[in-house]
């Protein structure tokens, strides 16, 4: 808009410029214009003017269509009002009509709940008029179907669950309550009756001993169908038997609470009371009982009791396995009342531990039970006593460590007669069994935080009994031994860090998507690791030192001045090295002897390194050597020092790579010894052409200043300057 402004700005001013010229004198013009301007304004206002005869045409074709539209529209708007008074009369009536309706719908609906709320009350009295009327008749299966109608799948209770009808409810489920206290009574009587004919419970009896006819067997399977059939309506956690806070043992059906309850008449004869079997400091009587009860009988509750639990319906329960948990609970039930008297003794509550573990482990291995089902140790481990458990542990655990190294000789190892490449030290094989030990102990524990708990008592003890082989060796015991013990707990740690429990603690310690599967005893194999190094460190230093101490003769034999040997004649080993070297064979041989093969290998390799470097740093770095001292010195450390090695290492030359190289250069042809360290001092030489060379003369290590300093050893080389 601007933009058009400006234009029709700019074309006046040129318009008046043109007009009134670049004289000032012309000014007067400007009244003249605006006459001028001011008539042709006027004419235009006549010409778009309608009534004027002078009127544009189509301006005025166009102002009298518009006028005929608004004309057009007025008249729609009036019909418009007409249709809108005439339907707000039509929705008011309908609104009429709805209202009217609604209420008669209201009333059907009320009439319709009350007709279904009577049918509902009717079909529960029909149902219980009629199992009223059977109950005592010779079709069982009736009243069974009947209480299904009231109580199963699809049933009554089912229909009216969505509903708001509280007080249909409770009549509903007063009824389902009396019939199913009926029925349970009617056919429960039935079913203990027939027990008591196969002469139920069995007692110390195998399974073949226990045979009773199939023509009873197959009315009590009969019967159990019918009990699995009339349970309780609702849901059956609510049934659940609370003993203590954390303890609760699910409701079992009525089947297999007839079959445990001789069982806890028995038990509570024996087990409760003055009676002489019923003793703190003897768990192991009950726990047993129950055991034996166990395994005499959950073989023939599963075999005839399974397949009408799943008749009836019941499809994620194991019978057998719900018979035991109904023994198991006769001993949970015992210990909880126990267990304020026994944890005032220490005695006795380390002796309760001792018999439940195996208890506990007895019952997975051989029966199959499930960690998530009640068992004894879950009172042990509630907190109260678990705190008392664990400090009984960590003494136990640290007497016994203590006692295992404690002995007239705590390294002697094991089987000396037949050692294996692996030399365990009878402390460090007792440590491991205690670590194992440790972990039978508690791998039967519930909960992961509780294992948990028990794994750090084990890092614990693996920190303890590292501490103490440091100390022993800082005492003066032989580095070896205590190097034999760090390498056997290292490899075991190293094994049980991959095991399946292990390994799921690590998970319960990081969760399943940590980003790195470890293992929970890494840190504990680093720090065994560096003390592991820092020994061999010193047994090295230590064994080096002995050798070269005995090396004062060879370092100072006639090197410069030897003779060359003559070819007819056998070469010697240097009289000057055989204190040398038989110091240097002693300590491999014993070395061999005293250490595990794989920390034997460390040492002879470090052995190596060390002398290596010595023998240039020491001797030929400050000796000259004559044509013959060379010849010598190369057969005292090829054929000698390299074959003391060679049981140990395929090619020697490779661990003694500084005397190998040394050996080379020293031996050379003196034409290629000059040519060489021409090469090497040539000022045109770069770093590619010496390596170069070094790689032809067969040179492993040296570079160029090492080769020349080697060079410059032969008392054959011309001098410079």
């Amino acid at each position: 808009m601007a933009d058009s402004k400006s234009s029709v700005d700019e074309r006046l001013i040129a318009r008046f410029n043109q007009e009134l010229g670049a004289d000032l004198k012309n000014s007067s013009k400007c009244g003249d214009l605006v006459k001028y301007y001011r008539s042709e304004l006027e004419d235009l206002r006549d010409k778009i003017t309608v009534t004027d005869a002078g009127c544009i045409p189509s301006v005025k074709g166009m102002i009298d269509t518009g006028r005929s539209k608004l004309a057009e529209l007025d008249e729609k708007e009036q019909r418009l009002d007409g249709c809108a008074e005439k339907l707000t009369d039509r929705i008011e009536t309908y609104h009429q009509l709805m209202g009217e309706v609604g209420d008669k719908m209201a009333q059907i609906r009320v009439l319709q709940t009350v007709r279904d709320y009577m049918a509902l009350i009717k079909d529960i009295e029909n149902i219980s008029q009629e199992l009223e009327a059977c109950i005592n008749g010779k079709d069982d299966s009736k009243p069974i179907a009947l209480y299904v109608a009231l109580t199963g799948p699809n049933s009554i209770l089912d229909r009216i669950s969505g509903i708001e009808a509280p007080h249909l409810k409770m009549y509903a489920r007063n009824t389902a309550f009396h019939w199913h206290d009926v029925l349970t009574a009617k056919y429960s009587t039935e079913f203990e009756a027939l027990l008591k004919t196969i002469k139920w419970p069995n007692m110390n009896q195998s399974l073949e001993q226990f045979n009773p006819s199939k023509e009873n067997i197959s009315k009590l399977v009969l019967l159990a169908e019918y009990l699995f059939l009339v349970k309780l309506p609702g849901d059956q956690d609510l049934l659940s038997v609370k003993l203590t806070p954390s303890i609760i043992c699910p409701h079992y059906t009525t089947p297999v609470e007839l079959f445990v309850k001789p069982f806890r008449l028995r038990f509570q004869f024996h087990f409760t009371g003055n009676k002489q079997t019923n003793r703190l400091d003897r768990p192991e009587w009950y726990l047993t009982q129950v055991l034996m009860w166990a395994k005499e009988n959950h073989i023939f509750v599963g075999q005839h009791f399974q397949s009408p639990a799943l008749r009836a319906g019941i499809v994620n329960s194991s019978v057998r396995l719900e018979f035991v948990r109904g023994l198991v609970q006769l001993a949970i039930e015992k210990l909880i009342v126990d267990i304020e008297q026994i944890i005032q003794d220490e005695a006795l509550f380390a002796h309760l531990i001792d018999e439940v573990l195996p208890f506990e482990q007895d019952l997975k291995t051989s029966l199959g039970y499930p960690n998530s089902y009640p068992s004894v140790v879950s009172v042990l481990v509630q907190p109260v006593f678990f705190v008392k458990w664990m400090a009984i542990e960590k003494k136990f655990t640290t007497d016994k460590m203590d006692a295992m190294l404690n002995t007239a000789d705590p390294f002697e190892l094991l089987d000396p007669a037949n050692l294996d490449e692996l030399k365990i030290p009878k402390c460090a094989d007792q440590f491991i069994r205690l670590l194992d030990a440790i972990k039978e102990r508690y791998c039967c524990l519930p909960q992961p935080s509780q294992q948990l708990q028990f794994l750090e008592l084990q890092l614990e003890l693996i920190d303890n009994f590292r501490c103490r082989l440091l100390q022993l060796y800082n005492d003066g015991v032989n580095p070896t031994k205590i190097l034999n013990a760090l390498n056997y707990l290292t490899s075991v740690l190293r094994e049980w860090g991959e095991n399946v429990h292990y390994l799921h603690l690590h998970a319960a310690l990081y969760g399943p998507d940590a980003d790195e599967i470890s293992s929970v005893f890494d840190q504990k194999i680093e720090e065994l690791n560096y003390c592991h190094q820092k020994l061999v460190e010193e047994l090295v230093t230590w064994i080096v030192h002995e050798i070269t101490a005995r090396s004062r003769p060879y370092r100072y034999d006639q090197w410069p001045s030897m003779n060359r040997h003559d070819a007819k004649e056998t070469l010697m080993v240097s009289a000057t090295a055989s204190e040398m070297f038989q110091a240097t064979i002693n300590h491999l041989h014993d070395m061999e002897q005293e250490l595990s093969t794989n920390v034997f290998m460390v040492v002879v390799r470090m052995i190596a390194t060390e002398l290596d470097q010595w023998m240039i740093s020491s001797m030929v770095a400050n000796t000259k050597f004559s044509t013959g001292g060379a010849q010598q010195f190369h057969f005292d450390m090829t054929r000698n020092l390299f074959g003391m090695f060679s049981q140990y290492a395929k090619k020697t030359n490779l661990l003694f790579k500084r005397i190998n190289d040394s050996c080379t250069l020293l031996t050379m042809p003196l034409g290629s010894a000059i040519l060489l360290r021409e090469t090497l001092l040539s000022p045109t030489g770069d770093e590619e052409s010496w390596t170069r060379a070094l790689q032809e003369v067969g040179l492993a290590i040296f570079d160029r200043k090492a080769t020349l300093d080697v060079l410059d050893r032969r008392n054959d080389m011309p001098r410079f300057g």
